[in-house]
C-alpha cells in the first residue's frame, strides 16, 4: 500500500490522549500524554503503559481523548473529546495498555491489527501516525496536528531466554507525544507495532544546559502484546 492510502484509511482512528483541567476564566490547562489507536467499534483503544501512567491519580477524572470527527468542505478536521478508563491491567513490561472511550457510540472507525507481526523483517518499510510534539504545536497556534513518518525496520530484537520477538528499532525519531502511535506495514497496511520510546544523546552545552539530541532511532513494541491484552479482556 502507499503511505497516502494508509493515512486515508486510518486517520479517523488515531487519537490524542490528554488531560484538560479547568482553570480560571473558563480556560483549561492542557497536558498532552501521547497517542492511541482505536481497535473496536465501541471505542476500545491501545496506547503505551507509560502514557497511562503519566496521568496522575488526581488527574484521571480530567483525562480523555480527542478523536478526529467531521471534516468540513475546506479540509479542516474537527475533534470530539471523550472521557476514558482503563480496561484490566497494564502490561508494564511490554509498555502496552488497553483503554476504553466512554461513549454510547458503536461506530468508531478502527485500524486493522496484523496477525503476522512475528514475520516482520529488517529492512521492511513502515509508517507511524500520531501526535508528536503536540504541546509545542498547540503553543505555536497550529492546533491539534496529526503527522505521519516513514521509516525502515532497522533491527529486530529477541529475548535471550527463549528467542521471542521482544521489540524492534526503526530509523526514525519518536518524539514526545508519539508514544502509542500505531506502526503500519507498508506491505499489508495493518498495524505491526506500537511506537514506544525515543533514543537520544544528552549533550552538555555552554550555560550549564544539557541538550537532548534525538537519534535517528526509535523503539517499537510488536502488536502481539496488544492482541494478548485484548484477548484477556474479552
Amino acid at each position: 500500500m502507499t503511505t497516502q492510502e494508509i493515512i486515508e484509511q486510518n486517520k479517523k482512528s488515531i487519537i490524542l490522549v490528554d488531560v484538560q483541567i479547568p482553570a480560571e476564566g473558563n480556560q483549561k490547562k492542557v497536558s498532552i500524554k501521547g497517542t492511541g489507536f482505536i481497535i473496536s467499534s465501541d471505542g476500545k483503544f491501545i496506547t503505551n503503559a507509560h502514557v497511562y501512567k503519566a496521568i496522575a491519580e488526581n488527574e484521571m477524572e480530567y483525562a480523555g481523548v480527542s478523536v478526529p470527527g467531521k471534516t468540513d468542505e475546506n479540509g479542516a478536521t474537527f475533534y470530539d473529546r471523550y472521557k476514558i478508563r482503563l480496561l484490566g491491567e497494564i502490561d508494564t513490561e511490554n509498555d502496552t495498555a488497553l483503554m476504553q472511550i466512554i461513549s454510547e457510540k458503536n461506530d468508531f472507525p478502527i485500524v486493522k491489527l496484523s496477525k503476522e507481526s512475528e514475520n516482520l523483517k529488517e529492512g521492511e518499510e513502515v509508517a507511524y501516525i500520531g501526535y508528536p510534539l503536540a504541546v509545542e504545536l498547540l503553543n505555536m497556534g497550529f492546533g491539534i496536528t496529526m503527522t505521519t513518518n516513514k521509516a525502515l525496520v532497522s533491527s529486530i530484537k529477541r529475548r535471550g531466554i527463549d528467542g521471542s520477538f521482544h521489540f524492534f528499532l526503526i530509523d526514525g525519531h519518536i518524539n514526545n507525544g508519539s508514544s502509542g502511535s500505531p506502526v503500519f506495514s507498508l506491505e499489508t497496511g495493518s498495524v505491526v507495532g506500537i511506537a514506544s520510546a525515543k533514543i537520544s544523546a544528552k549533550i552538555p552545552i555552554p550555560g550549564g544546559v544539557v541538550a537532548d539530541i534525538p537519534a535517528n532511532m526509535g523503539i517499537c513494541r510488536p502488536i502481539k502484546y496488544a492482541t494478548e491484552l485484548i484477548e484477556k479482556n474479552k
